[in-house]
C-alpha cells in the first residue's frame, strides 16, 4: 500500500496562480531533498516554473507540445525548450520531474503511461485538479456534467477540453479524479509515497492540490 503523509504550507496568497507559485518555490526550499540536477517541466507552458527551477540551481528541461507561449531565448536562459508531445518525450534520465497543472487534462489511458514512466525519476511534483463536489464552482457545469463515471477501475468525471493553448493535445476529453482515485491511480503506477501538500486550494473550477510522489 501506498504510504501517504500530508505537509502544511502556510502562504498567502491572493489567487490560485499566485498559490502556485508560491507553493512551488516553497517545495523547492523546504520539501526536496534533491537541490540540482536535471529538471524536466512537463507541459511547461510560458515556462514560469521552469525559470524558478533553474534560478535556484537545476538544469531544466522544459517540454510542450505547442510553442505559443515559450519566452524568448533571452528569457529562456539555459532552459532547454524541446517542442514535444509529452506522452512521447523520455523522462528516464531526469531526477525530478514536474508535472504541474497537466495532468488532469489527459485521459485514464494516458495518465497511466505518464505516471509509469515518470517513476524512473528520483521525485515527482505534480499540480492538479481532482474532483470534490463540495468543492466543485458552478464554472465547471459548463465544461462537465459532474456525474461520476468508473474508467479501468478509477472513478471520476469527465472534463470538455477547450480549443486553445492550455487545453489538451489531441483528446477532446479528459479525466478527473476524486482524489481517492487519484491516489489509488499513483499507487497502480509504482509509486511507494505520496505526499499530500495542504491546503487544498480552489481553482476556476474546483479544487486542486500539489503532490509529491517517490
Amino acid at each position: 500500500m501506498i504510504n501517504t503523509t500530508h505537509v502544511q504550507v502556510n502562504i498567502k496568497s491572493d489567487n490560485a496562480g499566485n498559490h502556485r507559485v508560491k507553493t512551488f518555490r516553497y517545495l523547492l526550499d523546504n520539501l526536496l531533498d534533491v537541490k540540482s540536477g536535471k529538471l524536466a517541466d512537463l507541459g511547461a507552458g510560458p515556462c514560469l516554473f521552469a525559470k524558478i527551477a533553474r534560478d535556484v540551481g537545476f538544469n531544466v528541461t522544459a517540454v510542450d507540445g505547442r510553442d505559443v507561449r515559450v519566452p524568448s531565448k533571452d528569457e529562456l536562459g539555459s532552459i532547454k525548450f524541446i517542442q514535444s508531445d509529452v506522452r512521447e518525450f523520455d523522462v528516464s534520465n531526469f531526477d525530478i520531474v514536474l508535472i504541474l497543472g497537466l495532468l488532469y487534462h489527459f485521459d485514464v489511458e494516458d495518465q497511466i503511461s505518464l505516471l509509469q514512466k515518470c517513476n524512473k525519476a528520483h521525485t515527482v511534483v505534480i499540480d492538479t485538479q481532482f474532483h470534490d463536489a463540495n468543492l466543485a464552482t458552478s464554472a465547471l457545469s459548463e465544461r462537465s456534467n459532474s456525474s461520476l463515471v468508473e474508467r479501468l477501475s478509477y472513478q471520476g468525471i469527465e472534463f470538455l477540453e477547450a480549443n486553445n493553448p492550455m487545453a489538451s493535445l489531441g483528446n477532446q476529453k479528459s479525466f478527473w479524479h476524486t482524489e481517492k482515485s487519484l491516489i489509488k491511480l499513483f499507487e497502480d503506477c509504482g509509486y511507494h509515497s505520496v505526499t499530500l501538500i495542504n491546503p487544498v486550494y480552489l481553482s476556476k473550477y474546483g479544487a486542486r492540490r500539489f503532490y509529491l510522489l517517490t
